[in-house]
């Protein structure tokens, strides 16, 4: 027990390092006062004097006046997305960082697993996946090529004496402790966006007395009740784009019917993938190229005039939309071994999910096998975490929880689960936006600017009203793919 409880002490502790910032300003982290380093951390909680892995984390120096307030934990989305570097260098262009700093300093790290926190879990397969979806197999020789990939991921892990049952939201919820005391933190404001809020909940009924206040942009529960299949999100959050279309005259005019022409397209794109060197771009590609486009509240205005151009045979802009969005890491490095050791085992996925969602949305689901997750995770990471853990969560704390309604990852009754049991929780709905709909504009920043200046205070909503429906854009997705705009 002695050596136990050294062992914890030691993972606590911070040790700087340069942060290694590329394409930044030579001044830069003396600018916004940014210290890097490692904390320390058991691999296995449970067993702190075994093996330990490094986080690799970051504090920003808060903004305005002293004193400032209890400091901001940012937990991100994915899982499996880097953190510190998708962020870091961005500090002067981000609406979110900004906000998150005034006052308080802000804290960055990636979770286990994933950017350049310990262990690297398999850091091929992002690059062997995205190399298999664009050899525009058929569905069926696609998911078995990814079946192989993991499972081969799985036997290196094996062979390194890896345990992919290390990495689960509740050791990452750990770990945010063993740096709130390495960076000698009494409390703190979480905020968290997609994944990252499910994260934030946990710790919200895992460690409450360190928690100030959180913000949940864009929730996902582990009562959700969508994780089961993101099919049905995905297909409702496009339908929802398509009757906002429709009920606007300019943009039913100029686009018509956005749904039926994204499923002809689609459709097509199965039959005939377009050729782009030796890659082939299918449906199921371009599905996946787009979804990023519209899952972003800032490039969700330009879903229609993609779909449009798309079905009109413009296939220079697939080629473009996918090489943009179609990797895997358009919101920064990803490992998707990280993500699915946490995934499988923590989602609700099954095969007659899938076909039932099927039925609802026949030519988005295309003819992947209904079991094709629970083959994947039978091969990478079979079986679930305690029933205990998919309980929805009760809480006092107060909480700020976003939502936007075009949302294809995280839908409105998500956040409606959410706030089932918080007594405390403030519900922002966003029209016209999508995921992280927290930073759309200064309605929805000074929402939260309010509420992390006194969370214990009621939150004055009313400027949601007066916000005008989303402008569809007729033009700009060249610039934008371009990196012009």
């Amino acid at each position: 027990m002695f050596l136990a409880t050294l062992a914890a002490a030691a993972a606590a502790a911070f040790q700087p390092a340069p942060c290694g910032l590329k394409d930044v300003p030579p001044d830069y982290e003396r600018k916004h006062a940014v210290e890097c380093g490692w904390v320390t951390v058991p691999r296995d909680h449970a067993e702190p004097a075994a093996k330990s892995i490094r986080l690799w984390t970051a504090r920003i120096r808060g903004t305005g006046p002293e004193p400032r307030g209890e400091p901001v934990l940012f937990i991100n989305g994915g899982p499996g997305i880097a953190t510190v570097d998708s962020m870091l260098p961005y500090l002067e262009e981000s609406k979110a960082s900004a906000l998150l700093r005034e006052g308080r300093d802000l804290i960055l790290f990636d979770q286990r697993g994933s950017g350049r926190s310990e262990e690297a879990l398999c850091p091929d397969l992002a690059s062997d996946l995205n190399a298999i979806a664009l050899q525009g197999l058929g569905p069926a020789a696609q998911s078995g090529r990814e079946r192989a990939a993991f499972a081969a991921c799985r036997a290196s892990l094996d062979a390194a004496g890896i345990d992919p049952g290390a990495y689960s939201t509740r050791a990452t919820v750990h770990d945010m402790e063993a740096i709130r005391r390495a960076y000698g933190i009494e409390r703190w404001n979480l905020a968290g966006i997609s994944y990252g809020t499910l994260v934030a909940l946990d710790a919200m009924r895992t460690t409450p007395a360190s928690i100030r206040s959180v913000v949940l942009n864009s929730p996902y529960p582990p009562n959700s009740a969508a994780w089961a299949e993101q099919l049905t999100t995905v297909g409702a959050g496009f339908a929802a784009i398509d009757r906002e279309c429709s009920a606007q005259p300019a943009c039913r005019g100029r686009f018509g019917a956005v749904g039926a022409k994204l499923d002809e397209t689609l459709a097509r794109l199965e039959k005939t993938p377009i050729a782009d060197g030796e890659k082939r771009i299918t449906g199921r590609q371009f599905m996946r190229a787009l979804w990023p486009l519209a899952v972003r509240s800032v490039t969700v205005k330009y879903v229609p005039l993609a779909i449009d151009r798309a079905h009109a045979g413009d296939d220079a802009l697939v080629k473009k939309i996918v090489a943009a969005f179609g990797g895997g890491d358009s919101f920064g490095d990803y490992s998707p071994a990280q993500a699915h050791a946490i995934m499988c085992p923590e989602s609700g996925r099954t095969a007659d999910w899938f076909a039932r969602a099927r039925e609802r949305f026949p030519v988005i689901a295309g003819e992947d096998p209904d079991d094709n997750w629970d083959t994947l995770c039978a091969a990478f990471r079979p079986g679930f975490v305690d029933p205990a853990f998919f309980a929805p969560v009760a809480s006092d704390i107060p909480t700020l929880v976003y939502f936007g309604t075009f949302d294809p990852a995280t839908p409105e009754i998500d956040a409606y689960q959410t706030v089932r049991l918080l007594s405390r929780a403030t519900l922002v709905e966003v029209r016209g936006a999508s995921h992280g709909p927290m930073v759309m504009d200064d309605c929805t920043l000074g929402i939260a600017r309010t509420f992390l200046a006194a969370p214990e205070r009621a939150v004055d909503r009313s400027c949601l009203a007066a916000r005008p429906p989303i402008a569809f854009a007729t033009d700009g997705l060249d610039a934008l793919l371009a990196g012009t705009e």
